[in-house]
């Protein structure tokens, strides 16, 4: 659920399912205090470590809080599963999702103030996403958080992407293994090409755009498809005619799957002489 809810870019609804989870989290804990309290046998009943969902609660809730723009709470988020040392372990794993959670505090924190406008974490950034570039989820979100401050408070950050544009053309072969993974890949490519944009690079940020498009539609990514066409719409003034050309191409096709998956007709179809 908490997936579907970030592939649709339903944030509130996310909160509240995090909330939920979280709570679910706090009930068992306390079950499991009593449990040896009272000297029985501690039952255990989720897939994951009861740890683990104490952090992935509140680091989705802080997600969702920092797309609202609601940065402070964002925060409060983070301090939540930055240490959770605090709680029972037994295993190896349970230590490796610790240090898993308190590396994505840095990384949080680190977005948050470059969303706020501090440029001088720029460098710390890209040090800790660097560290982690084979893994395509931290990788892709490293970049996005990059465009997004770049975007939000007028940072220059074409140096910093030609650092990881030899990884990020692995990212290509490997973003269609899971539905995040997807979305992340497909934001990243929108973001880009309004990037190049913001930055007068007009030609540039169409073919991007075009890319962006073309990949919405061959992942069946619905949103990245609606925030695709709507740029292209908006600011279609600024591509050249070729752009154009294949944009139209590109839109027809998706029309003629489309009449073909739904009503089992062709275009031609509709344009029919012998029709009255």
């Amino acid at each position: 659920m908490l997936k579907l809810t970030y592939i649709n870019e339903d944030w509130r609804p996310m909160i509240t399912i995090a909330d939920k989870l979280y709570d679910e989290a706090c009930v068992n804990y306390h079950d499991h205090q009593q449990q040896r309290e009272r000297g029985d046998k501690v039952l255990y009943y989720s897939e994951k470590p009861l740890l683990y969902y104490f952090g992935y609660s509140q680091l989705t809730k802080g997600l969702a809080l920092q797309k609202l723009g609601r940065y402070q709470e964002s925060r409060a988020c983070i301090e939540k599963y930055r240490d959770l040392s605090w709680m029972e372990r037994s295993s190896d794993f349970d230590y490796k999702i610790i240090n898993d959670f308190k590396s994505f505090a840095i990384g949080n924190t680190y977005t948050l103030d470059l969303l706020e406008g501090r440029e001088e974490v720029l460098p710390l950034y890209v040090d800790h996403i660097s560290r982690n570039k084979e893994d395509i989820l931290e990788l892709l979100a490293g970049i996005i958080t990059l465009l997004e401050a770049a975007l939000k408070n007028n940072f220059q950050i074409d140096g910093i992407l030609e650092e990881f544009a030899e990884a990020l053309d692995q990212v290509k072969k490997l973003c269609h293994e899971n539905s995040v993974n997807i979305r992340y890949f497909t934001e990243y490519f929108y973001l880009y090409s309004l990037y190049q944009f913001k930055t007068k690079k007009y030609y540039t940020a169409f073919d991007v755009l075009l890319d962006s498009l073309s990949y919405s539609v061959k992942f069946n990514d619905n949103m990245a498809f609606k925030k695709n066409v709507a740029f292209y719409e908006t600011l279609r003034q600024h591509a050249e005619r070729d752009q154009n050309e294949k944009y139209g191409i590109q839109l027809q096709a998706v029309f003629e799957r489309v009449l073909q998956d739904e009503v089992h007709i062709s275009l031609s179809s509709l344009y029919d002489p012998s029709y009255r």
